[in-house]
């Protein structure tokens, strides 16, 4: 029997252990939606051109990390890619901020802790992507400076207050023309996952920018390039 076909034996086999048999389903890996995961690749295209790297802020065990490397090597788009997070989890004083904020400490346990960076990092190897630099640390206080310039980020953390201490930070190292894309701004801040939406709004309120949604979730940054 050859490899294939001892694969599918298996597999069948696999079939038949109701244990076993949902690891064969179709999975949808993505914390974003279809149209979503679609407008990070345009801005990824849209800033092909802008000097500087493409920066994660939030990549948990790196589904949207490939995605979005998968479409670079294609297009050709060779850029540092800089993939930013704790690699454990929340941060207690940032759980903290959304209690304060009004919200249930038991909503959020267990969100994201079961990760590692050397998974993450053997991840990217075991997929061939080598553009990829991971680095562990709390974005809150995190020094952009070290990855500028930017030409796009995405920002994809839950929580407020990482997200309120790490936009002025990201603007400044944000190349003219570069794109920033901020994850749950929804249409009001009371919700469980509304913490990085209400950070978004006050940092464009304090510019006396204009807040812009993009499918229904994403809070829009462009830097002009005066």
């Amino acid at each position: 029997m050859d490899r294939y076909s001892a694969k599918k034996a298996v597999r069948e086999l696999a079939f038949h252990v109701p244990g076993l048999r949902d690891r064969l389903r179709a999975r949808y890996p993505f914390l974003h939606t279809p149209a979503q995961l679609a407008y990070l690749v345009a801005c990824l295209d849209r800033t092909a051109a802008v000097p500087g790297s493409v920066v994660e802020v939030g990549c948990y065990q790196g589904n949207t990390t490939l995605f979005l490397n998968r479409h670079m090597t294609a297009q050709g788009i060779e850029k540092p890619y800089w993939a930013i997070d704790t690699f454990s989890g929340f941060r207690d004083d940032d759980l903290e901020m959304e209690v304060a904020r009004g919200q249930e400490r038991d909503h959020y346990r267990g969100f994201f802790a079961v990760n590692d960076r050397r998974w993450f990092d053997y991840a990217m190897r075991r997929e061939g992507v080598t553009r990829v630099r991971s680095v562990a640390a709390d974005v809150g206080a995190f020094d952009f400076a070290r990855v500028a310039p930017i030409a796009f980020c995405l920002v994809d953390v839950v929580f407020y207050q990482p997200v309120k201490l790490a936009l002025p930070r990201i603007w400044e190292a944000l190349s003219p023309g570069g794109i920033v894309v901020v994850d749950d701004f929804h249409e009001d801040d009371s919700g469980a996952f509304s913490g990085a939406g209400q950070a978004y709004r006050e940092f464009v309120e304090d510019r006396d920018m204009a807040p812009q949604r993009v499918d229904r979730e994403y809070g829009l940054l462009v830097k002009g390039d005066s």
